[in-house]
């Protein structure tokens, strides 16, 4: 596999080169997210801590669009900052690259290269009331994994209803066969189903079943899941929860329930939230999350209330 992450870097050069020249499609995007937090454990120790919560920005749409022949160059920029400590956390820099890429669109799918959420994360169908939070499945659930050195492939909806994700990834250990990672996806109208698999990702291979079930002003959702240690061969389950509830126009309430000893021996993480919408892209949220396990030193209550500005 050619390296794609120089490509992609590239691909961002190119996309800013040619821009003044072409009648380019862009769509610019964004959040701007963080929360005050208070965190307390059974050792009676507790701190405040205000945190960004995964706020980006990024651009996004066509290149070139052929109408004859139903043919697109599509792109996506995307990158994260910190609006709490100024540099993208775990980074040096100021930005973080997330999802960026270049693609060819058509009748017959989607191919597109650079980096990306594979098809097992992106498998969760939102069932993940808390994403980018605290109560993330990410600190949970192996599999939440956004790569670069990525090929991908989308096929169109068949009837409607199924598509199909493919994901090839190059590697980070040179002796190591490629990362793959694949799902099917059905949206209906009585539920959304996503079945994934990983393969060799990051040392696991893993696979998820997730449902997403509209109940009238209501949503259930379920993620199952199973991932092998392949230095070990040990096998691990993990099982989400989630349940949210329209309470008027502009408040959610949201509940979550997750457990699984992939990342916390025996963990339980519990977790009760309110939404409440200001306008259209801006929002306060308030959410009480617990995580228990035998480890009592990895006991936590966790107590916070955020905002959020989408655009």
């Amino acid at each position: 596999m050619p390296k794609i992450y120089y490509l992609s870097n590239f691909f961002v050069f190119f996309l800013f080169a040619i821009s003044a020249n072409i009648n380019a499609s862009i769509d610019l995007y964004g959040k701007i997210g963080f929360d005050s937090k208070h965190i307390s454990n059974t050792t009676n120790s507790e701190k405040f801590d205000l945190e960004n919560n995964a706020s980006k920005i990024g651009i996004k749409g066509d290149l070139f669009s052929f109408k004859e022949s139903n043919i697109k160059v599509i792109y996506q920029i995307e990158y994260e900052f910190d609006v709490v400590d100024g540099k993208a956390r775990g980074e040096e820099g100021t930005f973080k690259q997330r999802n960026t890429f270049l693609g060819l669109k058509t009748k017959l799918g989607t191919v597109f290269a650079g980096t990306h959420d594979t098809a097992l994360k992106k498998s969760q169908l939102k069932v993940d009331l808390f994403n980018d939070l605290a109560p993330d499945i990410k600190n949970i659930l192996h599999g939440e994994n956004r790569l670069k050195d990525f090929v991908g492939y989308t096929s169109p909806k068949f009837l409607d209803s199924a598509s199909l994700t493919l994901n090839k990834i190059k590697s980070p250990k040179g002796n190591e066969p490629d990362y793959e990672s694949y799902s099917v996806h059905y949206a209906g109208d009585l539920f959304d189903a996503a079945f994934s698999v990983d393969k060799m990702v990051k040392g696991y291979d893993s696979s998820r079943a997730s449902f997403l079930i509209p109940l009238s002003k209501s949503k259930l959702g379920i993620i199952f899941q199973e991932s092998k240690k392949l230095s070990t061969g040990l096998k691990k389950k993990g099982r989400v929860y989630s349940y949210s509830r329209k309470i008027n126009p502009k408040g959610e309430i949201k509940l979550q329930y997750a457990s699984s000893s992939m990342k916390i021996e025996a963990g339980k993480h519990s977790t009760i939230g309110y939404d409440h919408k200001i306008d259209k892209s801006f929002k306060l949220f308030t959410f009480l999350s617990r995580i228990d396990s035998p480890n009592k030193e990895k006991n936590k209550n966790i107590f916070s209330i955020g905002l959020e500005y989408k655009f």
